[in-house]
């Protein structure tokens, strides 16, 4: 069975939606796309307009449709550009060398703001530690504050140790006691990980730190 559907509605920017069949064995939706001709082959580097050397298919995770696990199944175009040099042109909707889509990266992030995270990679059937990867991406790409050598003008931080799903996936975090702000959390909570937070810290913001706040635990 197969029915077409535009690219549009599906956010495929570039791409011809041309199937959408239901695989009975694995029990998924997967939807066939091709390249839209129209558009212009350009180089992901420079943007300079190139030709197409060949199509390459890729097949990619996205968010579940009518239930079931989604596979979308794109055609890329390597770009030629005249210098010897081929390179695969960008995709809107999913990062060079990722096989999921960003909105579903962004449902797996959602997901663990609630679940732990190997429940949420359970019921989406993924490793953990691409579950987990996933995640800190999302967090990094949406929160770049969270990106240690980005900070400046610290005085007083707050450290403190946050279970995602009761009791587990520990996680430490760090606070900007004056601005209240959120700015580092890694998977975690022992002192080796507060300590990469530190090393990450660049010489001048480290020694402007007066004070650190945290508990007495253990770790």
């Amino acid at each position: 069975m197969s029915t077409s559907i535009s690219a549009k509605i599906m956010s495929f920017g570039g791409q011809r939606v041309n199937e959408i069949n239901l695989d009975e064995d694995r029990q998924c939706i997967i939807i066939q796309c091709t390249r839209d001709r129209r558009r212009k082959a350009l180089d992901p580097i420079t943007g300079e307009k190139g030709t197409v050397n060949q199509y390459i298919r890729r097949q990619i995770r996205d968010l579940p449709l009518c239930g079931k696990p989604c596979f979308v199944e794109i055609e890329l175009a390597q770009v030629f550009t005249g210098k010897n040099t081929r390179r695969i042109e960008s995709c809107d909707f999913v990062d060079k060398g990722k096989r999921f889509t960003h909105r579903f990266c962004r449902m797996v992030s959602g997901l663990c703001r609630h679940m732990s995270i190997q429940t949420v990679s359970r019921h989406l059937d993924l490793r953990w530690e691409t579950t987990k990867n996933m995640d800190k991406s999302y967090l990094m790409e949406t929160l770049p504050a969270l990106d240690p050598v980005q900070l400046t003008g610290l005085e007083y931080i707050g450290v403190d140790e946050v279970a995602r799903a009761k009791g587990h996936d520990y996680m430490t975090v760090v606070y900007d006691m004056v601005s209240g702000h959120l700015i580092w959390v890694e998977t975690g909570r022992t002192a080796e990980v507060f300590s990469s937070f530190l090393k990450q810290l660049t010489e001048t913001t480290a020694a402007g730190i007066r004070a650190v706040a945290m508990d007495m635990g253990p770790a």
